[in-house]
């Protein structure tokens, strides 16, 4: 037996509650008058239900796209890790910075959603990650410009990175728990 989806559900439920409608239209007056609230109220219900189903329905999209960015900084993590030259480092590391700008910018616009006080608290936390992601990118010009080996430059990069991801996964819990209270 195949599963219905939420929007599968709640067209059903329309159907169902305009059906009930139009017989209760064609009754007598008196009968139409008293089921009258009865509609009104599955009405209300049926908006309710549709709201939560949007809004499920966006913490799904957000927490979809979050893992497409946390695989996206993996693979590029893995490449960075296996990486048998200078070039080719670089390149990974760039493209993990590329994926923290991303995440970072989904993190900006869930915490533009939040009242005042806790989108200030937001706004702090997010100018501190950029700062993290701005250390992380020098640590990696550095690596290029230095004339030491760049695998002996390699542990600054990567731990810079390390703190970026740290400093990230904290301020999301943070933003996320300052959406429930």
């Amino acid at each position: 037996m195949a599963t219905k989806t939420s929007d599968e559900v709640l067209a059903q439920l329309h159907r169902q509650i305009a059906e009930l409608q139009t017989r209760g239209n064609g009754s007598a007056l008196e009968a139409r008058a008293h089921l009258e609230h009865r509609f009104e109220r599955l009405r209300a219900q049926e908006a309710s239900a549709y709201a939560a189903a949007r809004e499920k329905a966006e913490v799904v999209d957000e927490q979809f796209r979050q893992l497409e960015i946390d695989i996206a900084i993996a693979e590029n993590r893995l490449a960075s890790e296996l990486a048998d030259d200078a070039g080719s480092y670089a390149e990974a590391v760039e493209a993990e910075l590329h994926e923290w700008d991303a995440a970072i910018e989904r993190l900006q616009t869930r915490a533009a959603t939040r009242p005042e006080n806790a989108r200030e608290a937001a706004e702090a936390e997010i100018a501190a990650l950029r700062q993290a992601r701005n250390i992380a990118a020098e640590r990696l010009h550095l690596m290029r410009v230095s004339s030491d080996a760049w695998q002996e430059q390699r542990d600054g990069v990567r731990t810079a990175l390390d703190e970026l991801e740290r400093n990230f996964r904290a301020a999301a819990q943070r933003i996320d728990e300052r959406r429930k209270t």
